[in-house]
């Protein structure tokens, strides 16, 4: 306790560890993780080992209790996918999602990129940049089409567990092509697909 009610700690830190504890509730327990540590390396830099100690000892409990909160973070995040599955009509709950986007710079050095979340968490290890080697980069579709194939091809081949919703960044036509592509791999009765078109502000607009 900072002892608020007596005026024993600034406001600004009081409400630093408001926000904490907002975070905490909210399951979100890397920001405090990456503070605590933060203090804990400084304070022993500044040669003031209790201090240090007692980060430590905070680091610790709050690591415990992630752990025990670990549950009831999943099942929030199950009831949201099942929630998003419903709306958008799916056969699924997305438990598992990969999204796609390709770049290029005036036609040309053409590059995809994708992403990959599971149980709503970003699996940072499973995102890939693809250099397009198959057309130019104006060919949105041939991109799309080459890329999903090198992926889901080495999915299938390395038993690696498919999505449960693929996000094509475009219109009708960007979908076509996933659906093209996974009828060829057999595996479109597995998942689902949808893609996302803009607005002229590059905003998300219509999901198709």
């Amino acid at each position: 306790c900072l002892s608020p009610c007596i005026n024993g700690v600034k406001k600004i830190i009081y409400l630093g560890m408001i926000n904490q504890i907002k975070e905490i509730f909210d399951f979100n327990f890397e920001p405090t993780k990456k503070s605590l540590k933060k203090r804990m390396h400084y304070f022993s830099k500044q040669l003031e080992f209790e201090k240090a100690h007692t980060e430590k000892k905070r680091l610790e409990s709050l690591y415990k209790l992630s752990k025990k909160l670990e549950p009831l973070r999943l099942n929030r995040i199950k009831k949201e996918l099942t929630q998003i599955g419903k709306s958008l009509q799916l056969k699924q709950t997305p438990l598992i999602i990969e999204a796609f986007d390709n770049s290029h710079t005036g036609g040309a050095e053409a590059v995809s990129a994708s992403v990959r979340y599971v149980m709503g968490i970003a699996e940072k290890s499973s995102y890939r940049k693809y250099i397009i080697i198959s057309g130019s980069g104006a060919d949105d579709y041939g991109s799309f089409q080459e890329v999903l194939h090198r992926r889901f091809t080495r999915l299938l081949d390395e038993k690696v567990q498919l999505p449960n919703l693929v996000i094509i960044d475009g219109a009708r036509p960007q979908l076509n092509t996933a659906l093209e592509v996974f009828t060829k791999l057999n595996v479109l009765d597995k998942l689902d697909v949808i893609s996302i078109s803009k607005d002229k502000n590059h905003r998300p607009k219509t999901i198709h």
